[in-house]
């Protein structure tokens, strides 16, 4: 019986002894030996190491932007906390039907200035709805803030739109939507909060509640 315990599972050769088996393996089977011993260990390392390494890392992405969706009567809106990434700068034509001088803005122009972007289409029922909230905010904190709207190419209807709901900010027309695509916006309103320095603190996307946009300014300003 101890003849027939130790036996080799390639060639099918009986030993009286484990050590006789392992001996048998490493001379004549070097091969299988080898991947049995060494390979596989050395396997299953990297798999370790891969889960360590991926452990690590996914907490990390998760701290670079925290999302928080809301759900109000108005509209489903999304509040994200980017890890300070600095804003794009930009330089854009004021859109002011009352003059016929052309004239531009850039970010750069409010150096050391808190600014509140705001992604407006005149043919937005959600950017309409929020012109009063805007105003309101505007007229609270525009002497410690600059309020932009960066608006698409729309003059007519946007010309329109002043006339009827009295829209005050500051408008730039965003000609080719190079601003909107550098800042990743894709559907209006996106409220874009910059702090001094021009980092980008907040993103708050579609019809909010001037609670909201209080607070995100306040946490800025102060």
């Amino acid at each position: 019986m101890d003849k027939e315990k130790y036996v080799c599972k390639v060639c099918g050769k009986s030993f009286r002894s484990e050590y006789g088996l392992k001996n048998h393996m490493r001379v004549d089977h070097a091969g299988r030996y080898n991947v049995v011993r060494v390979i596989l260990p050395v396997l299953l390392l990297v798999v370790i190491i891969t889960l360590i390494i991926l452990t690590i890392r996914l907490p990390a992405l998760e701290q670079q932007t925290t999302t928080t969706t809301v759900t109000t009567q108005q509209s489903k809106i999304t509040i994200s906390k980017p890890n300070l990434q600095r804003a794009s700068d930009f330089s854009l034509p004021v859109y002011d039907p009352s003059s016929s001088l052309e004239r531009y803005i850039g970010l750069s122009d409010f150096s050391g200035k808190p600014v509140f972007l705001e992604f407006f289409q005149p043919n937005c029922g959600h950017c309409i709805n929020m012109i009063p909230t805007i105003e309101e905010l505007s007229r609270r904190y525009g002497d410690r803030m600059v309020f932009l709207v960066i608006s698409t190419p729309l003059k007519e209807q946007l010309k329109s739109v002043i006339e009827k709901y009295g829209l005050t900010q500051t408008i730039l027309l965003d000609v080719n939507y190079e601003v909107f695509d550098k800042y990743g916006v894709e559907g209006t309103p996106t409220f874009i909060i910059l702090d001094s320095s021009h980092n980008i603190v907040q993103k708050i996307v579609g019809e909010s509640s001037i609670e909201i946009l209080a607070k995100a300014i306040e946490g800025t300003i102060s």
